[in-house]
């Protein structure tokens, strides 16, 4: 074969290879999240692509509703149930509250499974408690987890009625821990 011959086959061997590479390079931007970089938060498009999370990454699937990296702290997970806990106990200072849902439940005992924490198996008992529907016993799992966190103020003193409970959630305008 002739010199002309093989350039040839190579440029258009290079040619094709760019070509493809170029191609996959702009399908990946396309299936990429895309970020808002004025506010730093996820677009829709973005929550809607499965993201596999890793122990460095941000979770964007939190039904807290915060980006945090997990899996979760052990004062995070701490902070979360008290927060919830506020929903059905007497206390004279509530700071923190998150209403309890199934999904928010679930996530946590998830993070339980991922990780080691020193009071997991408290954790473990409150979350299946919560799950099953039984949260007779909330008062006592508000202080457990209040002491843990050397709480001073605050102390539940009782569980609320249904219809205080329902008074309580209709007082607040917003989440938080």
């Amino acid at each position: 074969m002739s010199k002309k011959l093989i350039g040839i086959i190579a440029g258009i061997i290079l040619l094709a290879t760019s070509l493809s590479v170029y191609i996959v390079l702009g399908s990946i931007n396309e299936e990429t999240p895309k970020v808002n970089e004025n506010s730093l938060e996820l677009t829709d498009e973005a929550k809607a692509v499965d993201i596999n999370v890793t122990q460095q990454s941000i979770t964007t699937s939190n039904p807290f509703e915060e980006k945090v990296n997990t899996p979760l702290s052990e004062l995070l997970i701490q902070q979360y149930i008290h927060a919830m806990s506020h929903q059905k106990v007497k206390a004279k200072e509530k700071w923190s509250f998150y209403e309890i849902t199934d999904e928010r439940i679930n996530f946590l005992l998830a993070q339980l499974e991922v990780n080691n924490y020193k009071n997991e198996q408290l954790y473990i008992e409150i979350l299946t408690s919560w799950k099953n529907g039984d949260f007779s016993n909330a008062a006592n799992q508000h202080n457990a987890v209040w002491k843990l966190q050397e709480g001073t103020v605050g102390k539940a003193s009782g569980l609320l009625s249904p219809k205080e409970e329902e008074a309580f959630l209709q007082s607040r305008e917003r989440e938080s821990r």
